[in-house]
């Protein structure tokens, strides 16, 4: 061997000792913090497993807490997937103090996977225009879902003005008809509607969805005629009415009975399902966005 590789074999021996009693000065809660943060569980459990004294056993403890949020967080992050989150996860649960914990956190990873699945989902019902199931997909995105929920948000926005398109059937009016104190047991208050059809096809029945305020605007249950029934969602049936192309039904004759209740203030209504005459049935895409916003919940 030459003198010169001979130095270099010196020299690079040198190394790997001075390398050797470097890692062997350090502490085993800092070689635990080095492999935690290398992604090396397993590892920084065989060290853990070895710690004697208590004292840096309760340490060790305190750090491989935090892997729970960490972990959690990377999954958020797409930086890991969820097999290999929960994988960790399972790893430090054989040293966790509080195992409950570390399942909540399982079960929040869990969570997220389907709200990003939700998400995708939401994705392919929309390029199909299957607007209802889209809303509702991209409803089920969660809000800890950083990477989907903001989103998910706007593309609610995008299908409902996308949806309004296909509900050819309108509202024109809607109230309570109050009949005189005196003969309500005779003739009971009633809800009505003036419905207009603007599809190409003859409806021949519908269901329709009332929503009830007091005078405060706080929404109410509506109370069933002669039952003790009642309801947030009050709904009505129109069978065999039969209403043509840019027809009409509804003329302040015909409503759905009600109990007496003297907070019910106003009422709103929206068409829920149609059936036409040729037997297909047409569900309002917008109908479940609405009940939600009428009764002030989140969306």
């Amino acid at each position: 061997m030459s003198k010169y590789k001979t130095i270099v074999a010196k020299f690079m021996i040198s190394i790997i000792l001075i390398s050797g009693l470097i890692g062997c000065g350090k502490s085993k809660i800092e070689l635990i913090n080095e492999n935690l943060n290398s992604s090396k569980y397993e590892e920084a459990i065989k060290i853990f497993n070895n710690i004697k004294d208590e004292e840096d056993k309760q340490k060790a403890i305190e750090i491989m807490k935090k892997q729970d949020s960490i972990l959690k967080e990377k999954f958020i992050n797409k930086e890991i997937n969820r097999d290999t989150a929960v994988e960790y996860l399972n790893i430090l649960k054989s040293v966790s103090e509080n195992k409950d914990e570390v399942d909540k956190t399982i079960n929040e990873i869990d969570e997220l996977v389907m709200s990003q699945e939700a998400y995708d989902a939401g994705i392919k019902s929309m390029k199909n225009n299957e607007y209802k199931k889209a809303i509702n997909q991209f409803s089920a995105v969660l809000e800890n879902d950083k990477s989907n929920y903001n989103n998910a948000q706007n593309k609610i926005k995008e299908v409902e003005e996308l949806a309004k398109s296909t509900v050819l059937v309108t509202i024109d009016e809607c109230k309570i008809a109050y009949s005189n104190s005196n003969k309500k047991s005779m003739y009971p208050d009633q809800l009505q509607i003036k419905v207009t059809n603007h599809f190409d096809k003859t409806i021949k029945n519908f269901n329709v969805c009332f929503i009830g305020y007091d005078s405060e605007n706080h929404p109410i249950e509506i109370p069933g005629y002669l039952s003790e029934s009642q309801g947030f969602e009050f709904m009505g049936t129109g069978q065999n009415v039969n209403i043509l192309k840019d027809g009409t039904w509804g003329n302040g004759t015909m409503g759905w009975n009600i109990g007496s209740s003297e907070k019910l203030s106003r009422v709103e209504a929206n068409i829920k399902e149609i059936e036409f005459e040729d037997g297909t049935i047409w569900a309002n895409p917008l109908y479940d966005l609405w009940v939600q916003r009428s009764l002030g919940e989140e969306w």
